[in-house]
């Protein structure tokens, strides 16, 4: 009955976000109408608009689940969800307007709306916690829990005594162990494991069931499992298995049966997503954007030395997928043959072959280098969704061969054009260096990571930086 009534809640939630959602669009329109005093031009355009965002937003807000109210939800957690659901959004927005042809849509109108959607959807959730918290504060809304624990539990249970805002209220303690009946009994019941659980559920109200031992028996777990489902009540579960694999690990199921799956790779499902929408919409409008600039380079080699305008060469990309990675040629045709004769003069330890003043270069090829836009075609390679924008550079098989077992970690992200190392001076960092960059981004990524490294890589390029 409870999960029900928070089902319905939650739905209640979307319903009225997507309705804040499409006054946002209707004030942005009337702001536009207001001042420009175009209120009869393209009013059909607009109406579909409108009524396009209705299911749009009420399907991203219900997928993103932004009508549940979690206790110990964060508001940084909070403004990347809303982060999320505005711009897949405004993305299928901008799409349709462009499919469709609307031609009397002020981007304007649009970008007034993304700001003033996210302004009202963040500040509702945000009112809505802050309300929840002084009313627990007060002692309302507070959900009755029954903790199972044992001697290392103690952190937990002083965590749920302190932070008032989860809206937690301890019942009674299960357990054996003196530290917890001595630490606590003086204020929480405590019962004895031996006692039977069915009559504590009986007894008092409980609306759930915290399982905080380090140890269990898989049998007994399964009872307490049953007991709970049986009379409505939720079940939480701590284990040694989930701290042992860190932030990354979650609970996922194969045909309903449960697999704790350990990532080496950032595990945030959404943030990823609208990474990869981002490098898809980034790069389209980058290649449309420089289209010129492409015909131009792609003309000045032709006429520098007649050879062929693009290289090609096998790449080893996320979890050893090999990719044909595409950049404008800046050696002679008969480059690797030469790399041969110049393996002495290798400036970069490691397996990587680096040369400050390399002889295979060509004169086009030397500013191509100094301006990084040898590496534009790449944008091809993102498109194919081989590569990101913002990802651990991708090596040649060669190389790959002599890593480190540790070092082969950086191929678990999407390999991308431009990195940390890409931004850092490329040539006047040791190998090791590079790699330990490389899993510093892996395990600090974040979108502000990569849009500031994408900023960073145009600074370079203007101040011709690319060693």
């Amino acid at each position: 009955m409870i999960r029900e009534r928070e089902k319905v809640i939650a739905k209640g939630s979307v319903i009225f976000q997507t309705f804040l959602s499409l006054g946002s669009f209707y004030l942005a329109w009337q702001f536009n109408n207001y001042y420009l005093g175009s209120e009869l031009v393209g009013r059909r355009e607009y109406e579909t608009i409108f009524i396009l965002i209705g299911p749009i937003w009420y399907l991203l807000l219900d997928h993103f689940g932004m009508g549940r109210m979690l206790r110990t939800k964060m508001y940084s957690t909070i403004f990347f969800e809303y982060f999320s659901v505005v711009g897949f959004g405004s993305a299928t927005l901008f799409i349709i307007v462009g499919t469709l042809e609307f031609t009397m849509i002020s981007r304007w109108v649009l970008i007034l709306f993304i700001f003033l959607n996210f302004f009202f959807l963040f500040a509702y959730k945000s009112f809505v916690y802050k309300t929840m918290k002084i009313l627990r504060g007060k002692g309302y809304n507070y959900k009755h829990v029954v903790i199972i624990a044992d001697k290392d539990s103690d952190f937990f249970i002083d965590q749920l005594i302190v932070t008032k805002d989860w809206g937690f209220k301890i019942l009674a303690i299960v357990s054996d162990s003196n530290e917890i009946i001595e630490k606590y009994g003086r204020k929480f019941k405590i019962i004895s494991e031996n006692e039977c659980l069915t009559k504590i559920l009986d007894d008092i109200v409980v609306d759930e069931v915290m399982f905080c031992k380090g140890s269990y028996n898989q049998d007994r777990i399964r009872d307490i499992v049953n007991l709970c489902t049986e009379v409505g009540v939720t079940f939480r579960m701590q284990s040694e298995i989930f701290s042992l694999a860190g932030n990354r690990s979650h609970l996922s199921y194969f045909n309903q049966l449960p697999f704790l799956t350990v990532m080496n790779t950032p595990s945030n499902y959404l943030a990823l997503k609208l990474k990869a929408l981002m490098d898809y919409l980034g790069a389209f409008l980058i290649l449309l954007l420089v289209s010129p600039l492409l015909l131009i380079i792609a003309f000045a080699i032709k006429i520098d030395d007649g050879g062929p305008v693009f290289f090609k060469q096998i790449r080893v990309g996320q979890n050893g997928r090999l990719f044909h990675c595409l950049k404008f040629r800046t050696m002679v045709t008969n480059a690797e043959e030469l790399k041969l004769t110049l393996k002495d003069q290798n400036e970069q330890k490691g397996p990587v072959f680096k040369m400050k003043n390399d002889p295979r270069v060509t004169k086009i090829g030397k500013f191509l280098r100094k301006s990084s836009l040898d590496e534009l075609p790449q944008f091809f390679n993102v498109l194919k969704g081989e590569m990101s924008i913002v990802g651990p550079r991708p090596p040649v098989p060669s190389e790959v061969e002599e890593y480190e077992r540790w070092q082969r970690r950086r191929l678990s992200m999407k390999p991308g054009i431009t990195c940390i190392w890409q931004v850092s001076g490329r040539n006047n960092i040791p190998f090791e260096q590079w790699m330990k960059m490389d899993m510093q981004y892996i395990d600090s990524w974040s979108l502000k990571l990569d849009i500031q490294l994408f900023l960073k890589t145009f600074k370079v390029m203007l101040v011709r930086d690319g060693q």
